[in-house]
Formats: C-alpha cells, structure tokens, sequence
C-alpha cells in the first residue's frame, strides 16, 4: 500500500458497551491499522486545543475539572438527555476528527484498515467506506455492562442507548454482524475468519 492509495477501509461500529474496543483491539493484534475516532475526539479536547474552547464557550466552565480537563462523564450525561445540545458537540467536533481520518487513512500501509466510527449512522455519513462491520449484543447486555464500565443508574444507561442511531437500522446497512455476547475465543475466531475476508476483498479492490 502506497501513501498515495486509499487503503481498503472496514468502518467497524456497534452500539455503546457492545465490546468495540475488544474486537479493534483484537485486529491490531493481527498487524491492522485501526484508526480510532473515539481517540482522535479525545485528542482534540486536550487541555490547549481549539476544540476544548468552542465546548466550554458552548456548554460552560462547569464541563472543566480543576486541572482544565475536560470532565467527559458529566457532558457525556448532558448530551445523552439533551438531543441539541448533542448535535452542537457534534457540529464542534466532527469536522476536526474527519480532517485527521483523513490525514490517518493517507498514511495507512497495511492491506486494509478498521475505522473505529462508534456513531455511524448510515454508509453515506462517513466517505470512503469499503465495508461496515456491525458489533453487536443484545440490549439488555448493553445496558448491563454500561453499567457496570460507567457506575451509572439503569436510567442513564437506558438514556444513553436511546440516544444512539438504532440498532434495527444499522443492523440493517452492516455488511458483517460479529455477535460479541459470546466468549472471548470464539470472538477471536470471529475476527480471524472477517481478517481473511477482508484480507481477499483488499486484494480484489
């Protein structure tokens, strides 16, 4: 793969607490390039970036921890009960983190990439897409082990699934569904046998 060539690009997606992090993870380990949109958002809210300013001229002082920081489980709340006030984030971060996917796709050097968009809401939303891969687990899995990561009320677990784009619809657009309600072996398995298939589909594309 050549820095010129856009490299055949799997949009990995899934709803919140589904086990995203696991199965990226798990494709790093077989040598592929993951670009992380969640991790490209947090590095444009460090303390000094443009980013970090427009959300607390947005949203207020009140989002900042003692240090400067960004408080990210008190505007995660916020924007989970509050649909504008998620879509001004969203106008605030987006272009940023599709600037650098785009910085990050021209350096990729392997067969293909896994573009970890946890919102993705339709194929179009997102430009350059070759295949989505939809990590799923049931509702109530979801709720659970958010829960459990977040410390936080079934209320707000519950809120915070309702504010995603919806599992039915974007069930409905993946082209590959890895069930990760099942252990981790067999989600091991899973990702090498979507590996082989990738690998073969980047090589035809």
């Amino acid at each position: 793969m050549t820095p010129t060539q856009h490299p055949y690009t799997v949009a990995l997606t899934g709803g919140i607490a589904a086990g995203k992090t696991l199965v990226s993870d798990l494709f790093a380990s077989l040598g592929v390039t993951v670009i992380d949109t969640d991790v490209i958002a947090h590095q444009a809210v460090e303390p000094g970036q443009p980013a970090l300013g427009e959300i607390v001229k947005a949203f207020g002082t009140q989002v900042l921890d003692g240090d400067g920081r960004l408080r990210r489980r008190e505007l995660r709340a916020l924007i989970f009960a509050d649909a504008a006030a998620r879509r001004r984030l969203e106008k605030i971060l987006h272009p940023r983190i599709r600037e650098r996917v785009r910085e990050a796709l021209a350096e990729v050097q392997t067969m293909y990439c896994i573009l970890v968009i946890p919102l993705l809401a339709s194929r179009e939303s997102f430009p350059g897409i070759d295949r989505v891969l939809f990590v799923d687990v049931p509702p109530q899995v979801q709720i659970e082990r958010l829960m459990a990561r977040d410390h936080c009320s079934r209320q707000q677990a519950e809120q915070a699934l309702a504010a995603q784009p919806g599992r039915t619809h974007r069930l409905g657009f993946a082209d590959d569904v890895l069930d990760n309600s099942v252990t981790p072996d067999e989600t091991r398995r899973a990702v090498m046998e979507l590996h082989q298939e990738y690998t073969r589909l980047a090589r035809g594309a």
